[in-house]
């Protein structure tokens, strides 16, 4: 979860809202039915009070947390590069520059055993600004720093590069059974994580509902189109050469890896056509499998 600027996560508004990523979305929500392969419609129902989640502790939030840059090259054996101090991040994903109204993927929820001194592995969605600058992600983590060994639904988001706090600052709550921090159960089913941006409010998705919102009011009303869309799997460690596992812990060379399905977008003139990145490709890599789809993960250095 950290800022992430992999190189070239922008998502230059796909045309593509995939008939695969929608079904999901108009079985769970009649209000985002067929018409939605045409026109954003908004979320069904009553919108409910804000909620807001706790601050937690944890690395993120600093200024200096910058997200991967985009386009990051695979440096055999390098490590993963120090981001802020005691704290280096490898990123293996798949990114695309895309003007449009946010993004969605579908992958399965792993539950990697994050090792001592290191602190968290997730995988991610990230719908950013062309400069990397605002940011708004969903997907699953596990971070025992922060909760425990268990994959957890997460959401964040950066404003003017400024990390913020996990699940909190200002989400509004619309679902009383999906909830950022909650647990997840680990499958090789894949789920959906979305991010919209309708009606001047960035909408998180999970697995075909809509669940709550960021208000635009966050970023004064500035940032209201993607130009950068990122997907990955992140650790996050005290050293440059971490025993966690990214994903189902295989390299993305491995036909058993972990994958990434269904990208697309919403509201763009773009289809997908994603481009590999990775830090260091002898711990964590990934390889592009298809124009909407990748494998990423690996074992580390133990």
């Amino acid at each position: 979860m950290v800022k992430r600027h992999l190189a070239l996560f922008v998502v230059t508004a796909a045309a593509c809202l995939s008939t695969a990523g929608l079904s999901a979305q108009a079985s769970a929500d009649p209000g985002r039915g067929a018409a939605h392969r045409q026109s954003v419609h908004s979320p069904d129902g009553q919108l409910a009070k804000a909620v807001h989640g706790k601050q937690l502790r944890g690395r993120r939030g600093a200024a200096n947390d910058a997200p991967p840059a985009v386009n990051a090259p695979s440096t055999a054996g390098a490590g993963c590069p120090l981001r802020t101090a005691g704290q280096y991040f490898c990123h293996a994903g798949g990114y695309q520059y895309v003007v449009g109204d946010g993004a969605y993927m579908s992958t399965p929820v792993e539950s990697p055993v994050v090792a001592s001194g290191d602190y968290h592995s997730l995988a991610e969605l990230a719908v950013e600004s062309s400069d990397g600058q605002q940011i708004i992600e969903i997907g699953w983590t596990v971070d025992p720093t922060q909760w425990d060994q268990q994959p957890r639904l997460f959401i964040y988001h950066w404003v003017n590069g400024v990390g913020t706090c996990y699940n909190a600052c200002g989400y509004v709550s619309n679902s009383s059974t999906i909830t950022p921090g909650m647990v997840l159960t680990s499958s090789s089913t894949p789920v959906q994580f979305a991010i919209e941006y309708y009606q001047g409010n960035w909408w998180y998705g999970y697995n075909g509902t809509w669940f709550g919102y960021l208000p635009g009011s966050l970023w004064n009303g500035s940032y209201v189109q993607s130009g950068l869309v990122q997907e990955f799997g992140e650790v996050a460690a005290g050293s440059a050469q971490p025993c966690t596992n990214m994903g189902d812990g295989y390299l993305g060379s491995n036909s058993a890896a972990a994958a990434v399905t269904g990208v697309g977008y919403y509201n763009s003139t773009s289809a997908p056509n994603l481009s590999a990145t990775m830090d260091d490709s002898t711990l964590y890599s990934s390889q592009i499998t298809s124009t909407s789809s990748f494998r990423y993960g690996g074992p580390g250095a133990c």
